[in-house]
């Protein structure tokens, strides 16, 4: 990939993913892509997109734009044989609105998601007999709003935000999640750049509040200003993303792949 980046020179320069860029270690954003957790030999597999709907140009060089958002995060256990039954799934879906300008000099930005969260056992972990291991399902659901607002302060974006859940099944979930992060994108290439972010996010589940912190560092090739390929490593170390398994740690370093569009 470097030396082929080198050769294509006169590539299109790497373009922003979306109207409002997504946050790069926020586990809760659409991406299409996958990656391999060998500590516990399990596999993500996230399917789904960030579409802009709408956007307006307003003076000083402000814009604003309306969007939605929806995709699947997936668990699976590796058996071997290239086989990797599904555990999980995850289902997200919502609308944005989100708006970036400038303020004395200062890039920044804001963005208001309002979005829908549920959760399934899938077949995978179910046994031969059909009996679900090692819990059986429950129903998991919630909605809430979230808000969030970053500041560029040179290559280095610095965010926070702040979740507000008005609806959840089970109810032993803390409906106020806070959010800062920090990342960073640096062109190497034309067509090539490295991506590197951390996130961390405190949340309540019965009554335990715990911070999940969350890792990703890649390099990401461009096929055009739209399109490429990313690949790097991720991390995470707190409360499970996934609404089954949400009383539960994950803690893992993994690496994989997420195709850019």
């Amino acid at each position: 990939m470097f030396i082929v980046s080198i050769l294509l020179q006169s590539a299109t320069v790497l373009g922003q993913d979306t109207f409002y860029p997504h946050y790069i270690a926020n586990p809760l954003e659409a991406r299409i892509g996958s990656f391999y957790q060998p500590n516990v030999d399990r596999l993500r597999l996230d399917i789904g997109q960030t579409i802009d709907l709408t956007e307006h140009q307003f003076g000083n060089g402000w814009k604003a734009g309306i969007g939605a958002d929806a995709f699947i995060l997936t668990r699976l256990r590796s058996e071997g044989n290239f086989k990797f039954p599904v555990e999980t799934a995850d289902y997200f879906f919502g609308l944005q609105a989100s708006a970036h300008g400038s303020i004395n000099s200062t890039p920044v930005g804001a963005r208001l998601r309002l979005s829908h969260i549920s959760t399934h056992l899938v077949d995978g972990s179910a046994d031969a007999q059909g009996v679900f291991f090692p819990r059986k399902p429950f129903v998991y659901s919630r909605e809430f709003a979230d808000v969030s607002t970053y500041a560029m302060m040179g290559q280095m974006r610095l965010y926070a935000g702040i979740t507000w859940i008005w609806s959840t099944q089970p109810r032993n979930i803390g409906r106020i999640v806070p959010q800062i992060g920090i990342d960073t994108r640096y062109t190497i290439t034309p067509n090539m750049m490295i991506e590197a972010g951390y996130d961390v996010r405190v949340s309540e589940v019965a009554g335990i509040t715990l911070p999940t912190h969350s890792f990703q560092c890649g390099v990401k090739h461009a096929f055009s200003n739209r399109t490429g390929i990313w690949l790097g490593l991720i991390a995470s170390n707190g409360r499970s993303i996934h609404g089954m398994f949400h009383t539960e740690r994950e803690d893992f370093l993994g690496y994989g792949f997420r195709i850019v569009y």
